[in-house]
């Protein structure tokens, strides 16, 4: 667990504070806050984790799949610790006043090179359900195979370099009216090099109402 990493220093970072009403008749004092847990690495690499939290046991408890996810961050961080690998996380707190969000965004290190990863985690301020990238597909009414067919034929239109390998979606954006308005995709291309293929990694973001891909940096993320 984190309290187990050596930090060089911890600072809880009240981030973003959204107060959320359920219908739950037995929320009494119903609010979510999105908390972020700092801390360092021994090389200097910066760590936040981010945590849902309420002051309510009935709405903490309909959060519990929020978190296994940041958990789940967690361990990837004690594994790297462990390996004495490379790896900084960063965690943009946004959304809206019905749907607070968050996006973690890390990279580990092989072999001299970077491996970016993220993921987004949100909730519903009128029913205090978690949102993953699972119910957030769900909301578009979009299958996993749809949402790929659809970005590798944007993919190739936009001209953008190299084969398209493979598709991810791994983040979304919610816009106040509780629809999808952007998808995070990570795409895998391989590049055609006179010595060798390369396989990179990029990201970009799906408009669902413009249906164009936008490079995820242009949105303020530190990514390829």
């Amino acid at each position: 667990m984190i309290g187990k990493l050596k930090y060089t220093a911890v600072l809880l970072l009240m981030i973003s504070s959204v107060l959320v009403s359920c219908k739950s008749t037995a929320a009494k004092n119903p609010d979510i806050r999105i908390e972020v847990i700092e801390s360092g690495t021994e090389n200097g690499k910066v760590i936040q984790i981010p945590a849902f939290v309420s002051d309510n046991e009935e709405i903490q408890k309909e959060l519990r799949n929020l978190d296994k996810e940041t958990e789940d961050l967690e361990k990837i961080v004690e594994k790297e610790q462990k390996k004495g690998s490379e790896i900084e996380m960063r965690s943009y707190v946004g959304g809206t006043k019905t749907y607070p969000q968050v996006t973690v965004i890390w990279y580990t290190v092989e072999e001299n090179s970077r491996l970016y990863n993220l993921i987004t985690l949100g909730a519903d301020r009128q029913t205090c359900e978690p949102i993953t990238c699972k119910e957030a597909l769900e909301r578009t009414e979009m299958s996993g195979v749809d949402l790929s067919l659809k970005v590798g034929k944007l993919a190739q239109k936009s001209g953008i370099r190299g084969q398209l390998q493979k598709t991810e979606m791994q983040g979304f954006e919610i816009g106040e009216d509780g629809k999808v308005k952007d998808i995070y995709m990570k795409l895998t291309l391989e590049i055609e090099d006179e010595e060798e293929d390369i396989i990179e990694e990029h990201f970009f973001s799906y408009n669902l109402d413009s249906e164009e891909l936008t490079g995820l940096s242009e949105k303020g993320y530190d990514v390829p």
